[in-house]
């Protein structure tokens, strides 16, 4: 990945295709064990599957901890800017000159960026006062950083 933009908030990168092609098992239950069809295997391209519209999607580097437990420091967000954006989608915002990730919540006048973590405050801005530019919509996070317990 090469790195394209630095905030306060983000690392921005533009995804690299790369012909990786990783074994597929098929599905796995998360609910009642089911038989494993004899381990089923096929490839799959990670990049194929994550990034629909190659021209239009970059990957950013989270910071912070607005949309904990779903997003931590470390996380990968890939955004695809050829989304339509529209409310209750997890949308990268540019507001006033920074970018930052929320739930966006629109109204007649007014839009809400809305946090996951209840330790931050939604904010809200009228849409004559402020800067708001809806830069893209996550379509996938990449939570690799992530301690995978349930007694966390």
């Amino acid at each position: 990945m090469g790195k394209i933009f630095s905030t306060s908030d983000f690392d921005f990168f533009s995804p690299e295709m790369s012909g990786l092609e990783l074994p597929f098992v098929g599905e796995i239950a998360c609910g009642f064990p089911s038989p494993a069809d004899d381990f089923l295997q096929e490839n799959l391209d990670i990049n194929k599957l994550l990034v629909k519209h190659p021209d239009a999607t970059f990957y950013a580097v989270a910071r912070g901890y607005s949309l904990a437990p779903l997003v931590y420091p470390g996380s990968i967000l890939v955004i695809d800017r050829s989304v339509e954006w529209s409310s209750d989608l997890l949308a990268c915002c540019f507001i006033d000159g920074e970018f930052t990730t929320k739930w966006i919540r629109k109204t007649d006048d007014k839009i809400q960026l809305i946090p996951l973590n209840p330790d931050f405050p939604t904010l809200e801005y009228s849409l004559e006062e402020a800067e708001i530019y809806i830069w893209g919509i996550v379509t996938s996070i990449i939570n690799n950083n992530v301690r995978l317990s349930r007694l966390q």
